[in-house]
């Protein structure tokens, strides 16, 4: 009985094999190189991913403080954001519980000295017209820092990566 070996066209015969293939040796040697590779390319996934989740997390900042402007204007009352720069958390107006940043992220709070409620917490308040008391809540953490500013004329909020230059 013979066999025909697809790969190379030889002929052998049953129970011998004169087909190409990969030794152990090469194998072991491409598995060698994934694993640095992986090695290599790993710690640069987790810088990735912090960042991702410095932007996430001041997004959500700047969305609370943009619901807190909201609730003043339709309520026509006054409304606070208050940051907790000890727990590192925010909360938006009409918010049920605080959002607790994740523990390698830092907040600090930019405001009105009579809006510092104690030694950890503090406001940006919003007026029923839409202009602010003004401020800045800034996040860091990772190498990354962003600056969520409020303006206190029009109460409008926008987001600074604090590592770009400024226009002048």
């Amino acid at each position: 009985m013979t066999l025909r070996c697809e790969q190379t066209g030889h002929r052998r015969r049953a129970g011998f094999r004169d087909c190409d293939g990969f030794t152990l040796i090469e194998v072991l040697v491409v598995l060698a190189i994934m694993v640095i590779v992986v090695a290599v390319v790993m710690p640069l996934g987790a810088g990735q991913r912090e960042h991702a989740q410095i932007a996430a997390s001041t997004r959500q900042v700047a969305e609370g403080l943009r619901l807190t402007r909201s609730r003043a204007i339709l309520t026509d009352r006054t409304e606070d954001f208050l940051v907790d720069v000890n727990n590192d958390s925010f909360r938006a107006a009409g918010a049920v519980a605080p959002v607790t940043l994740p523990p390698e992220l830092k907040i600090t709070l930019s405001t009105a000295e009579d809006l510092v409620k104690d030694a950890s917490i503090g406001a940006i308040r919003f007026y029923p017209d839409g202009s602010s008391t003004g401020g800045g809540v800034t996040l860091a953490g990772a190498g990354d820092r962003y600056l969520v500013a409020v303006d206190w004329l029009t109460g409008t909020i926008s987001i600074r990566d604090e590592h770009e230059p400024q226009p002048r």
